[in-house]
């Protein structure tokens, strides 16, 4: 009977222990299977935005904080979309639509190998103190570049852009690759809780160490020149990341800012939301515009 007994007990013991494991590990499983079903998802969309109370942001930048800017952030938002379509990239669409202190309007669309962008030029310089004639200015003319700053859209094919031969595109395939592995390497590393007044919400805590190894290691495979700009490691410190994930899907991540001020009190968070986007479209009656004479950005990736 005492061997039974004894047995009993060591096959409680052992199962409580092995739930205790599974209970730990089941949250980290449920945010790879989610980080996965995101990366194989074939369209999603991403916003950023700054959450929380400015007063903190500014309390905690001090004498470089202006309070009015700091207003304009949280009052402002970031939306990007992407649709892969079929196999291959031929028939891969992308935007980004920006909402700037209060103004939306401005936005830009990748769409069968097209660039198409445009912006409420005429409010965007007035919210910012352009003169009335300054704004009359940017809008007249008639050339097809005057389209944009009178907030058409307009087309740009980006075989005219000017080249330089001496920079190399970046490997975009690559880069998406080696930074799914970051951070792949960052989550098994780190620490994933759930929230038990949420269960929706899990609480991932790594280091300073840890990311900035994994950002050197990403920068460098991306591109081997930029390891020389990864000198002296930052203070080892923890790093607290919000996520919540409802019924299997990524929902949203924060990242509370003012946990890298030293004193800082209160939550200013940049917060990431996914959701399913609307389907991206070539405008109809864009304006086309010849960039061909003219130094632009690469806009092609976006």
């Amino acid at each position: 009977m005492r061997v039974l007994l004894a047995g009993a007990a060591v096959v409680a013991l052992a199962g409580g222990c092995a739930a205790q494991q599974l209970q730990a590990l089941e949250p980290k499983l449920e945010l790879r299977n989610a980080a996965q079903q995101l990366a194989d998802a074939p369209r999603a969309g991403f916003t950023l935005k700054v959450t929380g109370n400015p007063d903190d942001l500014v309390a905690a930048a001090g004498e470089d904080a202006d309070a009015r800017t700091v207003k304009q952030l949280f009052n402002s938002s970031v939306t990007l979309a992407y649709d892969k379509g079929g196999p291959g990239a031929d028939d891969d669409r992308s935007s980004l639509a920006a909402t700037i202190d209060g103004l939306a309007g401005t936005e830009i669309r990748f769409v069968d190998g097209l660039i198409y962008a445009k912006a409420p030029v005429s409010e965007l310089a007035a919210k910012f103190g352009a003169s009335p004639a300054e704004i009359k200015e940017l809008s007249g003319g008639g050339s097809d570049v005057d389209a944009f700053f009178a907030g058409k859209w307009v087309s740009i094919d980006p075989s005219s852009f000017p080249q330089d031969e001496t920079t190399p595109s970046p490997d975009q395939e690559k880069a998406v690759a080696e930074l799914t592995a970051s951070a792949t390497n960052l989550l098994e590393g780190a620490e994933v809780v759930r929230d038990s007044a949420d269960d929706k919400h899990l609480i991932i805590t790594t280091s300073t160490a840890k990311a900035y190894g994994e950002a050197k290691r990403f920068a460098t495979a991306v591109e081997p020149s930029l390891a020389a700009r990864f000198k002296e490691a930052p203070a080892d410190k923890p790093i607290v990341l919000d996520l919540w994930i409802d019924n299997g899907k990524l929902t949203a991540a924060e990242l509370n800012v003012l946990q890298f001020v030293e004193g800082a009190t209160g939550r200013v968070a940049a917060r990431l939301e996914v959701s399913e986007p609307q389907p991206i479209e070539a405008p109809a009656g864009a304006t086309k515009v010849d960039l061909s004479g003219l130094a632009v950005p690469y806009l092609a990736g976006v």
